[in-house]
């Protein structure tokens, strides 16, 4: 059963520009975040039996590797935008909507305005999403937003 989210929560998944914090890598309280801590968890010890597999499992030769990489998503510490945490450069609505007293880009008198210095693939992400939300709305916006990758 799909779980019907509040607008008070998607704010805490929603970054103002309207890219899903809840999904990225680096979010403190996000899935990859709780999914790659939960891994870890579960292949402690794991260390000890790859080298004993690896002529039958070629790839577990570079599990050391692969335990580095687990070890960086379960480290993720951004709080996101609304708490202070991003800190792109080249990203204004990080602090804009605070000043402007909107919840999302779109909302904003000026939207869509020129402040953000976003790469052209992110610009166009992040105008695709203010332009949905402000068409269907937050929540549907949000619940359609999650049947696509995040990436």
């Amino acid at each position: 059963m799909e779980e019907q989210l509040s607008y008070e929560a998607i704010l805490d998944k929603l970054a103002p520009c309207g890219i899903d914090c809840a999904r990225c890598v680096a979010f403190a309280r996000g899935r990859v975040k709780n999914l790659a801590a939960e891994l870890a968890t579960a292949l402690e010890g794991f260390e000890n039996t790859a080298p004993r597999l690896a002529d039958r499992v070629p790839a577990l030769a570079e599990y050391q590797r692969f335990v580095e990489i687990l070890g960086f998503f379960a480290q993720a510490t951004c709080a996101g935008c609304r708490e202070g945490g991003s800190e792109l450069p080249f990203c204004a609505a990080r602090t804009c909507f605070g000043e402007q007293g909107v919840d999302y880009c779109f909302q904003c008198a000026e939207y869509p305005c020129d402040r953000n210095v976003y790469p052209e693939n992110l610009a166009r992400r992040w105008r695709s999403a203010n332009d949905r939300m402000r068409e269907v709305g937050v929540e549907l916006y949000y619940r359609q937003s999650l049947e696509q990758p995040r990436y």
